[in-house]
């Protein structure tokens, strides 16, 4: 999972344990929406993905596997991270998710688990206008981010509408703000999802678009 704001990065740097967390990750199986994902673009024409905010690298791995050309980006980078992704072939590209300097129409796929909730209303819009430059035409977006039903929403320090600072910054999406965030892309898809760990719960907001 990329970092999005100085204010983050000061706060989650700081937090070795977040940063284990998330790095560790590539030795955990991969995500469930990974596994959507791929059920829907395993007929598609497609051959190349960008993992926005790959964390450890499970789920580029596992695209990786199913014969897609996967580069892996995130704001972080462990030793161990980057040889899981050279023993696959994977590309690394350690780049901030607000200041990516990709070639505009590269990536049949852009996927982003996780890693597009970080922002303000402000960034959020650059990012999504970036994203749109950078997907080839035709190509699709895939995103999950925490929703606004999420046990999480409202605690810690309310920065701006829907956006709190607890631990690090959250910004929490519904369906209307996902679609709108959406609206140069067309939309195929937007749902909720939850997980459940006792004793606590997740929701989130999953989207799929095409340029």
């Amino acid at each position: 999972m990329a970092l999005g704001s100085g204010r983050i990065s000061k706060t989650m740097f700081k937090n070795k344990n977040w940063q284990n967390r998330w790095i560790n990750k590539n030795r955990w199986p991969e995500s469930l929406f990974a596994k959507r994902v791929w059920l829907f673009l395993k007929n598609k024409k497609v051959k190349t993905l960008l993992d926005l905010g790959c964390g450890g690298g499970r789920d580029s791995q596992y695209f990786s596997r199913r014969g897609l050309k996967v580069v892996a980006l995130d704001i972080l980078r462990s030793e161990d991270q980057q040889e899981k992704l050279k023993q696959n072939n994977i590309p690394f590209v350690k780049s901030d998710i607000r200041k990516l300097k990709l070639k505009g129409n590269s990536f049949d796929v852009i996927y982003a688990h996780l890693s597009l909730h970080y922002f303000n209303n402000k960034t959020t819009d650059k990012v999504f206008s970036n994203l749109h430059k950078i997907l080839k035409p035709g190509g699709y977006l895939f995103i999950k981010c925490k929703s606004v039903n999420d046990p999480l929403y409202g605690k810690g320090k309310k920065i701006e509408e829907n956006f709190y600072e607890e631990e690090h910054l959250r910004h929490f999406f519904s369906k209307d703000y996902m679609r709108e965030k959406l609206k140069n892309f067309k939309i195929i898809k937007i749902t909720q999802t939850s997980t459940f760990k006792r004793p606590s719960k997740a929701s989130f907001i999953e989207a799929f678009a095409q340029k």
